[in-house]
């Protein structure tokens, strides 16, 4: 089978799961309970941003983890992993194919969630430019790829509520580590990249001063380099994979 014939099964396979809806509705709900409250509330502008943004930073990984729990399960149920196992003499592709389509609809899901907020909140108030909301898009797009890896991984090798659990811990970590407790150590959390990035960029661009964090070129770097060592690993260990059931 083609790689490109994986990757339409497997975009076929998800209108029977609750995932492509997930990605749909998840930002949609969340854009009309924001933009609503903030439409009668009194607070700061450049705060509701803030708190809009750092919501979504804290709501990922318990998506990610919800989210690949479910395409993990729903594989285990149509027969313990074997039409993941079985399509290709190398068995990366297939879950290659599955990683690109959850990464895809999380983009997707993540332009809905910034941009129909900027476009909400530019009709009620002065905003942040519309170019600075793209490039908060593109850090938690960059920022998801490493949780939806990791996630992955963690359904499949273990548990749903592996998954789901580690995910609600890495949401607690972002609460936690936008504040003074995750300096000095926070480039080393893949969760808290997203708050730690976002909240400079709108800072930068909001008050025009600079951020001063020493640990930033860090963080730009291991962003990076953990990201595509994390992917690579999960590509490898899955070509080793025989099921989970088969271990056990």
């Amino acid at each position: 089978m083609k790689f490109k014939n994986l990757l339409i099964t497997d975009i076929i396979k998800l209108k029977s799961t609750p995932v492509l809806w997930l990605h749909v509705l998840v930002p949609a709900l969340g854009l009309m309970v924001f933009l609503s409250y903030y439409a009668v509330s009194p607070m700061d502008v450049f705060m509701k941003q803030k708190t809009y943004i750092t919501v979504i930073c804290v709501a990922f990984p318990i998506l990610s983890g919800v989210i690949t729990a479910m395409v993990a399960e729903a594989e285990d149920q149509a027969g313990n992993y074997r039409n993941l196992l079985n399509v290709y003499p190398f068995k990366w592709p297939a879950l290659m194919s599955k990683y690109l389509v959850l990464i895809v609809l999380g983009g997707l899901s993540t332009l809905i969630a910034v941009i129909g907020f900027y476009l909400g909140m530019s009709q009620m108030t002065e905003t942040l430019t519309i170019g600075t909301y793209f490039a908060l898009t593109g850090i938690l797009f960059g920022c998801s790829l490493f949780l939806y890896a990791f996630h992955l991984f963690l359904s499949l090798r273990f548990s749903k509520s592996v998954s789901v659990g580690i995910g609600i811990f890495e949401a607690l970590i972002v609460a936690l580590f936008r504040t003074g407790m995750g300096d000095g150590r926070w480039a080393y959390f893949p969760c808290a990249w997203s708050i730690r990035f976002t909240w400079t960029t709108m800072t930068q661009s909001g008050k025009g001063v600079m951020i001063q964090d020493p640990m930033m070129p860090l963080g730009i770097v291991l962003s990076i380099v953990v990201t595509i060592l994390g992917v690579g690993l999960l590509m490898v260990w899955f070509s080793r994979w025989e099921g989970r059931k088969s271990e056990e």
